[in-house]
């Protein structure tokens, strides 16, 4: 689903797996694709979440406050994950993160091989 373009988290893939008794035939794969096509808009919504947060509308965020969010909202990451996120979206420890572009590099489909 990755390799597709979908973010799919790990709570999702294990609903489809048990939806379909623990096996995907590849017309099962398609109805999982197409029916997790139609709820995923993780960009749209992860960038209505930071706007909804920016009172002053400088499309920014602290680097020690998004590492707290990642860290300890929703699906949590672990350490080592977000520095990884990190290190691929080039932010520094105590810099400012323009949000959009790190949307963007963030919700990007993970390669296959991670």
């Amino acid at each position: 689903m990755r390799s597709l373009g979908m973010s799919p988290t790990i709570a999702e893939l294990k609903k489809y797996f048990k939806e379909k008794g623990g096996q995907l035939a590849f017309s099962d794969f398609l109805d999982v694709m197409h029916a997790h096509s139609k709820v995923e808009k993780l960009p749209t919504e992860v960038l209505a979440a930071f706007r909804a947060n920016d009172p002053k509308k400088t499309g920014l965020i602290s680097a020690k406050d998004l590492r707290h969010i990642l860290l300890n909202w929703g699906e949590k990451l672990s350490v080592k994950e977000v520095d990884h996120i990190f290190h691929e979206a080039n932010v520094g420890p105590n810099g400012q993160v323009r949000y959009e572009d790190f949307v963007k590099i963030a919700c990007a489909p993970v390669p296959d091989y991670y």
